[in-house]
């Protein structure tokens, strides 16, 4: 895989921190979907690919609420990239239009660079599914593992202590 700069993207040549350490709302993040007809294959359910990519806007919308920035932001004025090493999805209930999907955010683990997230959808208290996703985070025109930046980890420190939901230990 080609470097972004190496396909003419213009990235920052310095990865730089959030000005101060962001202190999120309390309690977990929920992020709502409108789930609409046009989602929803023949047998009246969402399509499979339209779940993981609402995993992912919660997830982002996470980042904004967590960091102050969004991922366009992260990468085109910090210099930071996020990508995901590792997601995993288990469905345990149909999604449809039915009702609102609640996807609510929280921090598994914090390592050194990578972060690991659970995201969990719900439609009227049912839990529909579970994703579990890893990132690293790294310097967006190297695409190289840096630390996470100490503003931003003490942001998602205190988001992770007012989430409701310990921690797991390393395994």
């Amino acid at each position: 895989m080609s470097k972004p700069t190496e396909r003419g993207i213009k990235l920052p040549e310095q990865t730089t921190d959030i000005a101060t350490v962001h202190t999120p709302p309390p309690g977990p993040f929920v992020h709502s979907i409108t789930v609409g007809w046009g989602d929803c294959d023949p047998a009246q359910i969402a399509y499979t690919a339209s779940v993981l990519g609402w995993g992912l806007k919660a997830l982002e919308a996470w980042c904004d609420i967590c960091l102050g920035v969004n991922w366009f932001e992260l990468n085109l004025n910090h210099g930071i990239g996020t990508p995901f090493v590792s997601m995993n999805y288990e469905f345990t209930s149909p999604i449809t239009p039915r009702a609102v999907l609640e996807c609510t955010v929280y921090v598994r683990r914090i390592g050194r660079s990578s972060l690991h997230h659970l995201v969990e959808g719900r439609q009227s208290d049912r839990l529909c599914f579970t994703g579990t996703m890893t990132s690293v985070f790294v310097a967006a025109a190297e695409l190289k593992p840096i630390p996470i930046p100490p503003n931003m980890r003490e942001s998602i420190e205190l988001y992770a202590a007012g989430q409701g939901r310990d921690l797991e230990d390393e395994a």
